[in-house]
């Protein structure tokens, strides 16, 4: 858990102090309780089984930084969130959404990576503020303070979960300001987060500017960018941004150039095509969808296809060519992936295959990825669903490859009661040629007041 920030305390004092200054009926407290029993096996050899699940298409998490996203192979605790909400006068309302946790009411068992049991939502049976956020907001301004899950301003700059801080949203004379200060997580514990955008609309354009800059033990990394956002037409729009990027450490900082293009060719097919430009010395501090950080030009050309009302083909084909940096063997990397969205009475479908080629700009690095996925609204209260995922990652004969299931089903007694449950089941093999084969099977029971 993590420890109750002096910035925390400020806004839960805030917030309790609030209502002594409003009308009492103004005053709402709601709340959910979600009690949670989980079962796993890890198989015969868990390091490999954990190895299939860390996979970016499977959980996607690493088991030595975030121990809690995986399954335990045996759980059963009780989370609490409540928030209170309420106006301060007529044009000014709050709302403090609180986490907090009801740790473990058994002893979590599951695999131990690096001092953690995989699983473990909590070390105490005390009661633990886990996040809190205070939001305050008028007709035209919202004022932010506490935990932001997934804070999110630029994928060059910062896309993190778990961030704490302050942010503003507002209007001023026609333009759209917002302001943050944000810091704390596990991966940037030193790092202060700056930003600041300025967007106005012009009409036919929409033009913002940007500041942002981070601040981490006597170092610093600015960024400066202008984004624009072009309606040429009723059926076609544009936009595109270029990035200043600056560092006080070494020689780093460079420029970022991106440029999209949208158009709805009929109303039953749209084309897109992008391209994006990143400087060799540009410098970032996040984990984000950036290619490998800078150093490389992506280019991406789309189409999308309405066969009718209920089918949708799309088509994507990606190539990133790298830079020097990326070292003088490195090859284009390219992605073609096909998806089809079908909607057939209560079932939801989809479908995808996707193609990858010199996968980590490695020559003979390829990926393919298959996705089935479907939804069955059997009807007003029980939803049923499905989902596939076989991926076979051959890096020059080291073959990781796997399938993965899940399968769920939702149930809602009533507009405050639900029960929902949960199967996944993956197998497999690790490039180190080790069999791996999970399963895990989860109920929730949640209660709203």
């Amino acid at each position: 858990m993590k420890k109750f920030s002096l910035l925390l305390t400020f806004a839960l004092v805030l917030a309790l102090a609030i209502p002594a200054f409003a009308v009492e009926d103004n005053v709402k407290i709601t709340g959910e309780v979600k009690t949670v029993f989980e079962a796993a096996g890890y198989g015969d050899d868990s390091a490999a089984t954990i190895e299939l699940w860390e996979d970016g298409d499977a959980i996607d998490e690493d088991s030595t930084t975030d121990p809690d996203e995986f399954p335990a192979e045996k759980a059963f605790y009780q989370e609490i969130d409540f928030a209170i909400a309420g106006m301060v006068n007529e044009n000014i309302t709050f709302d403090l959404a609180v986490d907090t946790l009801v740790n473990n009411f058994t002893t979590v068992e599951g695999p131990v990576v690096n001092g953690a049991v995989l699983g473990d939502q909590g070390e105490s049976d005390d009661l633990v503020l886990d996040s809190a956020l205070l939001t305050l907001s008028d007709e035209v301004s919202t004022l932010k303070f506490g935990d932001m899950a997934d804070f999110h301003a630029e994928t060059y700059f910062i896309d993190e979960e778990d961030l704490e801080g302050m942010e503003l949203t507002t209007a001023i004379n026609g333009s759209d300001v917002r302001a943050f200060v944000v810091s704390e997580n596990d991966d940037f514990a030193a790092t202060d987060f700056y930003g600041v955008t300025v967007g106005r609309d012009l009409g036919k354009v929409n033009l913002t500017a940007k500041v942002y800059q981070a601040r981490s033990e006597g170092e610093s990394l600015t960024n400066l960018a202008v984004a624009a956002d072009l309606a040429l037409s009723n059926t076609v729009t544009v936009d595109g941004e270029i990035v200043s990027n600056d560092a006080s450490q070494g020689d780093k900082g460079d420029t970022l150039v991106r440029a999209n293009v949208n158009a709805a060719l009929t109303d039953a097919v749209t084309l897109n095509a992008g391209v994006e430009t990143v400087g060799e010395k540009f410098a970032t501090l996040s984990t984000h969808d950036l290619e490998e950080a800078a150093d490389y030009s992506l280019y991406t050309v789309g189409a999308d296809y309405a066969l009718n009302n209920n089918n949708t083909l799309g088509a994507t084909y990606t190539m990133v060519t790298p830079g020097d940096t990326f070292g003088v063997n490195a090859e284009d990397k390219s992605t073609i992936e096909l998806a089809l969205d079908n909607v057939n009475g209560a079932f939801t479908n989809t479908a995808a295959v996707e193609f990858t080629t010199s996968d980590d700009y490695t020559d003979g690095h390829d990926v393919t990825l298959i996705t089935l996925g479907t939804e069955y609204a059997m009807n007003g209260v029980t939803t049923l669903s499905a989902d596939l995922v076989n991926k076979s990652d051959d890096n020059n004969g080291a073959e990781l490859s796997y399938t993965y299931l899940k399968a769920g089903l939702d149930h809602a007694f009533s507009e405050t009661v639900n029960w929902s449950n949960e199967v996944r089941f993956i197998t497999g093999e690790t490039a180190a040629e080790e069999d791996g084969e999970g399963s895990t099977f989860r109920t929730e029971l949640s209660v709203k007041f």
